[in-house]
């Protein structure tokens, strides 16, 4: 009976540890989210159209996913096409 008392404390304890550091921890799938977006921007500045292809490939998943609002999305949308058109000018 003494180590019934002690065990119920040990029991919630043990319980209530894991699901308070899976609340609080930061972001745990970073390889998975930089498999979503892709690794294409390193290195372009939007210099050619190869450097704009690469913006609108990092782009395109995280406005596909949600992760841009429908806002932001639509002025890269906006941005990409002018830019396109000074680059082929």
């Amino acid at each position: 009976m003494r180590f019934a008392k002690a065990l119920r404390p040990a029991g919630l304890l043990m319980i209530a540890l894991p699901l308070a550091g899976c609340g609080t921890s930061g972001v745990s799938d970073v390889p998975a989210l930089r498999l979503a977006i892709g690794s294409s921007l390193a290195g372009a500045q939007g210099k050619t159209l190869a450097d704009q292809n690469k913006i609108d490939k990092t782009m395109a998943p995280g406005c596909a996913v949600g992760l841009y609002t429908p806002a932001e999305c639509d002025r890269h949308t906006k941005a990409s096409a002018d830019r396109r058109a000074e680059l082929k000018s």
